[in-house]
């Protein structure tokens, strides 16, 4: 009886220590999955003398300041070729990855299936970019391109706590933050602009900046909680 007992503990030890392996070996793919998948796609612009906006946003009552987005709201008349480069929002472990991915109008996006159950991504039927992929296997990609600038929640009619976003924007001038906040907009043409910030749960800030062709100029950001 006692060696019965010890085999069923034996066993039942053995298959916690292979799940704590797999739950292991799982988050160390996403992580790399996170790690490995850029938050923006815009299109290379020439400009000659450049300047540099910086600086950092700190987000109120949220577990991290990242995620957030700066963007200029225009520059020039807002017309740029649409970048060639797809963005991706992969799907693993039931979750969106990135969670916010922001673009330049006219992205492509592939939503490629890498987890171990069927998806159906879809936008709300309010979104200016509405679409619905339909639900389809693991190991499946479908894409979409996005023409209009806004707001685009993503969600799964197969999974209700998904969710992600993704931000398209009519120029390339906007960086997504770090987790400590902090964001660099490269190759801005000089000039006076509107910079805005967008984040999923706290309200939009502005403020105008000057770009200087050679110089960096600092701009921060706080993000309180919609009223």
């Amino acid at each position: 009886m006692r060696k019965i007992i010890f085999t069923i503990f034996a066993f039942v030890a053995l298959v916690l220590f292979m799940s704590s392996l797999k739950a292991e070996d799982a988050q160390e793919q996403l992580q790399a999955a996170i790690a490995g998948l850029r938050k923006e796609i815009r299109s290379d612009v020439t400009v000659e003398n450049p300047g540099t906006i910086t600086g950092t946003v700190k987000c109120r009552r949220v577990r991290h300041s990242g995620d957030a987005v700066v963007y200029i709201e225009k520059v020039g008349d807002n017309k740029y070729d649409a970048p060639t480069e797809h963005g991706i929002v992969d799907q693993q472990n039931l979750l969106f990855i990135p969670h916010v991915l922001a673009v330049q109008k006219g992205t492509t996006v592939d939503f490629p299936n890498n987890d171990q159950v069927r998806h159906n991504v879809f936008s709300p039927p309010d979104c200016c970019n509405q679409f619905n992929l339909g639900t389809y296997d693991v190991g499946a990609s479908k894409p979409y391109t996005f023409t209009e600038s806004c707001e685009v929640p993503l969600l799964c009619n197969v999974h209700a706590e998904m969710a992600a976003f993704i931000l398209v924007l009519d120029n390339p001038y906007f960086k997504v933050t770090t987790k400590d906040g902090s964001y660099t907009i490269n190759n801005v043409p000089a000039g006076t602009y509107k910079l805005k910030t967008w984040h999923e749960k706290l309200r939009t800030e502005e403020q105008d900046v000057t770009v200087e062709g050679g110089k960096t100029v600092e701009a921060d950001f706080l993000l309180k909680k919609r009223k």
